[in-house]
């Protein structure tokens, strides 16, 4: 242990609050006593929650508070004294802003050992504007007071009281920092969403969902959530629950309406091979697969030649041009033409103009003239 931690002691002011580390001025401390540390705001009292030989290093970071001296039995009667003067003040300073903002609730009220400083803490559902409270409270209380917005969970720290498990609030008796809550840890412990079931007195989600949430996401594993529909061998099925504790899952098949339960182990081993997800099926595999039989067909186009016609019976029209091709041809191999068929001349189309604009003997005579 660092020689340097041999003078810090870690101290509360308020039960389950923020832990301080003081400089302890070579006074010999242990856990459980009470001492009294000077403040910007006065004296305070407090007592040890972390012996000098218990503070690491890394913990105490910037300045620190001295103690002043461990707290004789008139400072703490002073200070029992000034915490039942708070508990009246805190109705009086509720009835004052009551008028004034109906916004306003008032968390607590703290005096220091003298009663000469007072912090008063204010909770709102909004931003609210609170100059006009700090006078009239300083007024009405005769104290250098101090006034601070904090937010629902404070307020319920502050005042205490008992959560829906029977039990007193743990913000109040041992959580010293609030969780991130949100509505998706319920539904992964299969809680109703009903924020009337599952909010605590100060409104918020209850800090107990935090809880147990990581026992749950082990437990339940990469198995599918509620809802989620899967294809499975005996066809498409919607997930309706799974029960964590029991470690079983219940299906309903879509097209016979069965609902049957599957060991959470059994499913484990086939998701994801005989049992999928169909948005992995519909959203994944299925494109791939497209895209695959159209890369075949492609590649099976350009390596495969073109099959030529199948020979078979053709029509008299398509029979004649044929014929008369293949005659030509030979036709014109051997240089001889048949009897009764005219060698068809070739020349310019439509023949020559005619003059004269008259039938075939006009056209003779006008060649022969000239």
């Amino acid at each position: 242990m660092n020689d340097t931690n041999q003078d810090i002691v870690g101290v509360r002011f308020v039960e389950a609050g923020a832990v301080s580390y003081c400089c302890s001025d070579d006074v010999d401390l242990g856990v459980g006593d009470y001492v009294v540390v000077r403040t910007d705001r006065g004296e305070r009292l407090g007592w040890v929650v972390i012996s000098p030989d218990q503070v690491l290093a890394n913990e105490h970071l910037g300045p620190m508070r001295v103690v002043d001296r461990p707290a004789s039995q008139a400072d703490i009667e002073m200070w029992q004294a000034n915490r039942e003067r708070a508990k009246e003040d805190t109705k009086r300073a509720q009835e004052l802003a009551a008028r004034a903002d109906p916004r306003i609730r008032v968390a607590s009220v703290e005096y220091d050992i003298a009663g000469e400083y007072c912090d008063l803490a204010i909770a709102s559902s909004e931003r609210v504007s609170y100059d006009w409270l700090q006078q009239q409270a300083a007024d009405l209380f005769h104290a250098n007071l101090q006034v601070r917005q904090v937010g629902d969970r404070d307020r319920a720290k502050a005042l205490g009281g008992l959560g829906v498990c029977g039990r007193a609030l743990c913000c109040a008796t041992w959580q010293i920092e609030f969780p991130s809550i949100s509505i998706k840890m319920a539904k992964e412990q299969d809680l109703s969403p009903n924020p009337a079931k599952i909010s605590g007195v100060c409104g918020r989600l209850l800090c107990c969902l935090s809880y147990e949430v990581d026992a749950y996401r082990e437990l339940r594993g990469d198995l599918p959530q509620a809802g989620k529909r899967v294809t499975t061998p005996a066809g498409r099925a919607r997930v309706l629950g799974v029960n964590v504790f029991k470690q079983v899952v219940r299906l309903r098949m879509e097209q016979t309406r069965e609902v049957i339960e599957i060991p959470a182990d059994e499913l484990r081993q086939q998701y994801g091979t005989a049992v999928r997800p169909l948005d992995l099926d519909e959203k994944v595999e299925k494109p791939a697969r497209r895209q695959d039989r159209q890369r075949r067909d492609s590649a099976l186009a350009t390596l495969e030649p073109i099959a030529s016609r199948r020979p078979g019976p053709r029509s008299k029209r398509d029979a004649e041009p044929s014929a008369s091709a293949d005659d030509g041809a030979t036709a014109s191999g051997s240089g001889e033409e048949e009897p009764g068929k005219r060698r068809r001349r070739r020349g310019r189309r439509g023949g020559r103009r005619r003059r004269g604009g008259g039938g075939g003997s006009g056209g003779d005579s006008g060649s022969s003239n000239s």
